[in-house]
């Protein structure tokens, strides 16, 4: 026997915390770097000259705005008119912008002294009257809010308003998904060296009990008292070590009681995946926590059957270990 380590385990880790990480690096930086107002308009993504589609993305230069809000909306959001203009800056507009209630935004328009000269530069959400989540009479509201001035109505988009609103909701759920996938990130890195970790302190504790063994593996199996290489079990003098997959192992003078756990995974009714684990008890605190799982392989049903051995090997060597959930299983073990 020599030392194993769960490296497949530990490099699976590594990669689902790399992905993560990067999908959180993704949502973050799509948002704070690259779908900004400056580069929206670098780009010539710009409204009025991009071709008007429903929740594109456009950079919205605003050159002037009525001071009051044309209209609230349901769920705190106000539509101001605003005059907006396009690359040239001869070629201007008129069109609403969705915003929330106290936003910003006014009250930076508000401080502006000449917009014409400094204008405004936002990202914004294009949406169209009527279309799924926009707001449905918005081409009647405002048409009926500027029929009285030929030059704004003339010159005014009427089926399409821009939403600081909505831009802003999508960037805080990608910084909520970014936030999510870097503790997800975390999680997975902490999980890969804990168990690079239990396994090298397993390995540390089973050649400080046995000096004999000289840092091998080697006489181990050979000198054990029993071992079950298709659940990966073996017993060696005081300890129980657990092979499969990660290594542990567990001074057997400080249990109190061993018993075979089985988590069983379900989808619509059916199983889809079964694993076993040896639960040993203890109340010395010193040594481990009240609980401790060893990882063993789980075969079917026939499991439970394959570690009766080893349950009477344990009772042979260690008497004073109960064995079993409570003893109130019908078998002995």
């Amino acid at each position: 026997m020599t030392e194993k380590r769960n490296t497949k385990g530990f490099v699976g880790l590594i990669i689902a915390g790399v992905l993560s990480l990067i999908v959180a690096l993704g949502a973050l930086g799509f948002f704070q770097f690259y779908q900004t107002a400056d580069n929206l308009y670098k780009q010539g993504k710009i409204f009025g000259e991009v071709p008007m589609k429903d929740e594109a993305v456009a950079a919205v230069k605003i050159t002037n705005y009525a001071k009051t809000p044309i209209g609230t909306i349901d769920g705190g959001t106000e539509l101001y008119l605003i005059e907006f203009t396009k690359s040239n800056d001869d070629d201007f507009g008129y069109a609403s912008i969705e915003v929330k209630e106290g936003d910003k935004l006014i009250e930076k328009l508000k401080s502006t002294d000449d917009l014409l000269a400094n204008p405004v530069i936002v990202a914004a959400k294009i949406r169209k009257s009527g279309a799924d989540g926009a707001i449905r009479n918005y081409t009647s509201l405002l048409k009926d809010t500027i029929k009285n001035d030929k030059n704004v109505l003339q010159r005014a988009e009427k089926e399409y308003y821009v939403s600081v609103y909505e831009f802003d909701k999508d960037r805080q759920f990608a910084y909520i998904v970014a936030g999510i996938a870097g503790i997800i990130a975390l999680v997975f890195f902490y999980s890969a060296f804990a168990t690079r970790k239990g396994e090298d302190k397993a390995y540390n504790e089973l050649y400080s009990a046995y000096p004999e063994l000289n840092y091998s593996m080697d006489t181990v199996l050979e000198n054990a008292t029993y071992v079950d290489n298709q659940l990966g079990i073996v017993l060696y003098k005081h300890h129980l070590l657990a092979t499969y997959k990660n290594f542990q192992v567990y001074d057997l003078t400080k249990a109190e009681r061993i018993y075979h756990y089985v988590y069983t995974q379900k989808s619509y009714g059916m199983t889809v995946s079964r694993t076993s684990q040896l639960i040993v008890l203890t109340n010395d605190k010193s040594y481990r926590r009240k609980k401790t799982s060893l990882l063993i392989k789980n075969v079917g049903d026939e499991t439970d059957d394959l570690l009766q051995p080893f349950f009477y090997a344990v009772s042979q060597e260690f008497p004073d270990i109960l064995l079993g959930y409570e003893n109130k299983s019908k078998r002995p073990f």
